[in-house]
C-alpha cells in the first residue's frame, strides 16, 4: 500500500502544475479541495490559490460578486479561503453572554434565493449598527428587510390551485436560501440560514405564504434561554397585492425577504441583544457533518418548538394556578368580611 501511495504521489509531482490546478482541482468542490490539501504539502500549496477559491465561493453564493463583498474578503486572513471555511459548514452556534468585545460597527448581509435549485432572488445589504450613527437601532426591536413595502420579485413560480396543502408542502422543499453574515472588522463569516426550509404556513392576515429559515442558537454558559435567527420569506400575488386565489391560483412573486431574531416566547430581541447572538454565530464552532448541517437545521428547530411549546404550557399551567389562588384568597376574604358584617 505505502508503494502505491509514493507512486501515485510520484506522479503527481510529475505532472505540471498548470495541469493540476486547471484540469483536475478546478473540477472539485469546496470540502474535497480542503481535503485534498491535506494529502501533501505540494498539493497544498497548489489548492491554496485564491483563483480556486474565488471560483467555488462565487458559484456557491453568486451574491459574493458585489464591490462591498469583495473588498470584505480581501481582508479576510486567507482571503476567500476562510470566508468559505466560514460559511459553508454547519455552525454550532452560541454566544457569550458577558463577552467584554467591543461591539460590531457594521455587518454585511450577503444573500442568495433559490426555487428547484434555480437563482430567483440576490441581494447584499449593509446593516449601520453603529451607536453614533444609528443609536436606534440598538434600542427597537431588530429586524432586517430586503425589499421595500411595495416592491416584489417576479418568478416563474405558479400556483395551480385547487390543492393548496400540496402546495405548501412543495414550496418549502423547493426553496433553499443562504443568508451570509459578514463582519469586515473581525474578518469573519457565517451563514445563518438553515439552507433548507424548516416551515410554510399561510399568514392569515395578509394572505402570503410564509416560509422560513431558522437557527436555533444557544448562550455558551447555559444561563440564558436559546434563541432562534430567523429568516422569513413571503410569497403572494404582487399584481392585485392580495392573497392567492386558491381555486384559480396564478403566479407567485416573493413579496417580503426579512431577517429577525426571536427568544423563545416569539418575541423580536432588541438591536443590542441581536448583535450578540448573531456576533456568537460568527464566533462559533464550525461542523461538517450531515452535509454541512442541512439535514440538522430543521430537526434543531423541531426541539425549539416541542421546548417552546412546553414552557408556553408550564406558563399557562402556572398563571392558571396563580389565577385559582387569587380566586380563592378572594373568596375567602369575601367570606370573612361577610362574617365580620353579620358578627356586628
Amino acid at each position: 500500500m505505502a508503494s502505491v501511495e509514493c507512486s501515485i504521489g510520484d506522479l503527481i509531482s510529475k505532472l505540471h502544475p498548470d495541469i493540476i490546478q486547471t484540469q483536475i482541482l478546478t473540477r472539485l468542490d469546496g470540502p474535497t479541495l480542503a481535503s485534498t490539501a491535506s494529502t501533501s504539502s505540494y498539493l497544498q500549496t497548489l489548492c491554496y490559490e485564491q483563483k480556486l477559491w474565488r471560483e467555488i465561493s462565487t458559484i456557491t453564493w453568486p451574491c459574493i460578486n458585489d464591490s462591498r463583498v469583495v473588498q470584505a474578503i480581501s481582508s479576510f486572513p486567507s482571503g476567500y479561503r476562510s470566508f468559505f471555511a466560514d460559511s459553508y459548514p454547519f455552525t454550532e452556534y452560541t454566544w457569550e453572554s458577558e463577552k467584554q468585545d467591543p461591539p460590531t460597527t457594521g455587518l454585511i448581509s450577503a444573500v442568495d434565493l433559490y426555487y428547484r435549485g434555480e437563482l430567483i432572488y440576490s441581494k447584499v445589504q449593509e446593516m449601520e449598527t453603529e451607536n453614533g450613527k444609528a443609536g436606534w437601532f440598538l434600542s427597537a426591536p431588530f429586524r432586517v428587510d430586503l425589499l421595500d413595502e411595495k416592491e416584489s420579485v417576479q418568478t416563474q413560480i405558479l400556483y395551480p390551485g385547487g390543492d393548496y396543502e400540496a402546495w405548501v408542502r412543495n414550496m418549502e422543499e423547493s426553496m433553499e436560501l443562504n443568508w451570509i453574515v459578514i463582519d469586515p472588522v473581525k474578518k469573519r463569516a457565517a451563514n445563518i440560514s438553515s439552507r433548507k426550509a424548516v416551515s410554510a404556513r399561510r399568514n392569515w392576515l395578509t394572505g402570503d405564504l410564509e416560509i422560513r429559515f431558522s437557527t436555533v442558537v444557544a448562550e455558551a454558559a447555559g444561563k440564558k434561554k436559546p434563541a432562534e435567527v430567523a429568516v422569513v420569506v413571503s410569497c403572494g400575488s404582487a399584481e392585485t397585492w392580495k392573497e392567492l386565489d386558491e381555486e384559480v391560483g396564478g403566479e407567485v412573486h416573493v413579496r417580503d425577504v426579512r431577517l429577525q431574531v426571536e427568544d423563545i416566547e416569539g418575541k423580536c430581541l432588541k438591536g443590542r441583544d441581536s448583535l450578540v447572538v448573531l456576533q456568537g454565530t460568527l464566533e462559533g464552532k464550525r461542523c461538517c457533518k450531515d452535509g454541512g448541517g442541512e439535514g440538522r437545521g430543521k430537526g434543531r428547530y423541531e426541539e425549539y418548538m416541542e421546548m417552546k411549546t412546553h414552557m408556553r404550557e408550564k406558563k399557562e399551567r402556572r398563571e392558571k394556578a396563580q389565577d385559582t389562588i387569587c380566586m380563592i384568597f378572594g373568596f375567602s376574604l369575601f367570606v370573612l368580611l361577610w362574617s365580620f358584617v353579620l358578627l356586628r
